[in-house]
């Protein structure tokens, strides 16, 4: 009971903190589940104009000092935004798939 609690007040402060941050509700979707944050979607704003890197970063900073949170992961179509090894890396458009070519396509 008091994890669903947790969860649910989470979320509410995560849905705050979106609308704050003028973020189209209806293209975005997140989930708080034990310490991490999890959005996924389509980061837009509800104007006209786009989100700058500035804007990404108060908003994730805002998200990550949520009490007894550890984690934020975001999947997202139009931007890659990660917090892996404790930085904020930012890029607009959706991260790239590598391939290595060095595997035989035959052997897939």
């Amino acid at each position: 009971m008091l994890d669903e609690l947790f969860r649910y007040e989470i979320n509410t402060r995560v849905r705050q903190i979106l609308i704050s941050h003028n973020v189209d509700m209806t293209k975005i979707y997140y989930s708080c589940i034990k310490k991490t944050i999890y959005v996924y979607g389509c980061l837009n704003k509800t104007t006209s104009e786009d989100f700058s890197f500035a804007n990404i970063k108060s908003l994730a900073a805002e998200l990550i000092r949520l009490p007894h949170i550890r984690d934020v992961q975001f999947d997202l179509d139009n931007w890659f935004i990660s917090t892996e090894t404790g930085e904020l890396n930012i890029i607009k458009g959706k991260k790239q798939i590598v391939c290595d070519v060095s595997i035989d396509p035959s052997k897939l």
